[in-house]
C-alpha cells in the first residue's frame, strides 16, 4: 500500500500493477463484490488509484524477481523508500525484473 501511495504522489504518469497473481489481477480489474479474505486490501488499492489511469498486468513468477524486496522487508522489519535508487538486496536483480508495457 505505501509503494502504491508514494507512485501516486510522486508521479501523474499512469501506474504499472504487475502481479504474478491471476487471482489478484482479476480482482483489481472486476467490479464483483469481494468476499475474500483480501476484498478489504483490494478495496483500498482500488480508492487509492481512484481515477488514475492504470495497466494492470499478468506477470510470471520468474520475472518477480524483485518480490525479494517484500522478503527483506519482513525479515528486516523495516519499511524503507528508495527514491532515485535501488536498495542493496536487489541491485543486482531489478533490471532482470523492467519489463517493457505497451501503453495504449
Amino acid at each position: 500500500m505505501q509503494g502504491l501511495t508514494l507512485a501516486i504522489q510522486h508521479s501523474h504518469l499512469p501506474v504499472v500493477v504487475q502481479t504474478d497473481s491471476s487471482e489478484a489481477l482479476s480482482c483489481l480489474t472486476n467490479d464483483a463484490l469481494l468476499r475474500s479474505a483480501y476484498g478489504q486490501i483490494v478495496l483500498e488499492i482500488k480508492d487509492l488509484l481512484g481515477s488514475r489511469e492504470f495497466f494492470p498486468q499478468k506477470i510470471s513468477r520468474f520475472q518477480n524477481r524483485v518480490a525479494q524486496l517484500a522478503k527483506y522487508s519482513r525479515t528486516e522489519r523495516a519499511t524503507a523508500v528508495w527514491l532515485g535508487s535501488v536498495p542493496p538486496c536487489i541491485e543486482d536483480l531489478w533490471p532482470l525484473d523492467c519489463n517493457s508495457l505497451p501503453m495504449q
